[in-house]
């Protein structure tokens, strides 16, 4: 069901397959035009929610400037195809691109990195030989191209009252939208009840591999020099006090680090790691407890309390004072 947060801001309810539930799109009303933020995936059921929404608020595609995706996840922009068939113009991050155009050299490129990462990992070799293909995270997304990116700081609207703002971490190439009144579209960026997971991405090819969890927490303080008095995510309900919560994340995100340090063992790859933290469940969600356990390593790493050196094919990981 559609809703009304403020007079210019409403929020769409679309059904998702994915675990996380459904996915919050919103109709942004300025200067009497509107325009959309994210989509939803790409299933008949959420295209058929998306169109039945917008005529509860008494709108429809031909009244919708342009659509803005905050980053390439399936659940935010898996439909934009649709909207661009009806010539509605698409915006997002540069980096967002390669996700929407899916050409073969980025598919292929993205297997190569998979199987090179969890061989890195420390993942046995009848685990890398299953691995799905790179196109299937790519499912729910249908094809389609950008019509204009954005980068940090930009106006998305003529007279500059919504402004981007660059927030990677859960993905690279996430972008929020600030606006009137300390507004926040945060995406994926900042949720209410649940913690994003800065996820692994194939690195572009003129750049290195950079802990996503790094750039997560840097855009979190980058927030915290902004007086925001409302921000509206792509889950769960709005935050009225965002300050407050985006300082726990700070903390949470050590504090869940620091605990490996309780039961520390040297010499342990991602793979080792995992395994005793999640036992055989993790390999139903291997890239995401991935994701989560290299995020804790990687902060510990950052600190310096431990330190990653190569052990054949793999990273393993020692406390500093064993390296002495």
């Amino acid at each position: 069901m559609a809703n009304w947060i403020s007079s210019q801001l409403a929020r769409l309810d679309i059904p998702t397959p994915f675990e996380v539930g459904n996915v919050n799109v919103y109709i942004v009303e300025h200067m009497n035009r509107f325009f959309m933020v994210d989509c939803g995936p790409d299933t008949e059921e959420a295209w058929t929610a998306l169109n039945l929404q917008l005529e509860e608020l008494e709108l429809s595609l031909s009244d919708i400037d342009f659509l803005f995706l905050t980053h390439h996840h399936a659940d935010h922009a898996g439909q934009a195809w649709r909207l661009r068939d009806a010539s509605i113009p698409v915006y997002g991050h540069e980096k967002l691109v390669r996700y929407l155009e899916q050409t073969p050299n980025f598919l292929k490129r993205g297997n190569h990195f998979l199987h090179e990462l969890a061989v890195s990992f420390g993942a046995p070799a009848p685990l890398v030989e299953k691995l799905p293909d790179y196109r299937e995270a790519l499912r729910w997304i249908g094809p389609t191209t950008v019509t204009t990116t954005f980068n940090d700081g930009q106006d998305i609207t003529p007279d500059g009252a919504w402004q981007t703002i660059h927030l990677p971490g859960h993905a690279s190439d996430q972008l929020g939208l600030i606006g009137p009144g300390g507004v926040l579209i945060a995406g994926d960026h900042l949720i209410d009840k649940v913690e994003p997971n800065p996820l692994i991405e194939q690195p572009y090819e003129d750049e290195g591999f950079a802990s996503p969890v790094i750039l997560y927490i840097d855009s979190l303080k980058k927030l915290q020099g902004i007086d925001l008095k409302l921000v509206v995510s792509g889950h769960g309900e709005p935050i009225h006090h965002p300050n407050d919560l985006i300082e726990s994340r700070i903390r949470q995100r050590y504090e869940r680090s620091e605990q490996l340090l309780v039961d520390w063992e040297d010499g342990l790859s991602v793979f080792d790691w995992s395994m005793k933290l999640y036992g055989r469940k993790m390999r139903r969600g291997m890239p995401l407890v991935f994701s989560e356990v290299f995020a804790r390593l990687s902060l510990l790493e950052e600190r310096g309390d431990i330190e990653r050196r190569r052990d054949d094919n793999k990273w393993i990981y020692v406390k500093k004072e064993a390296m002495l």
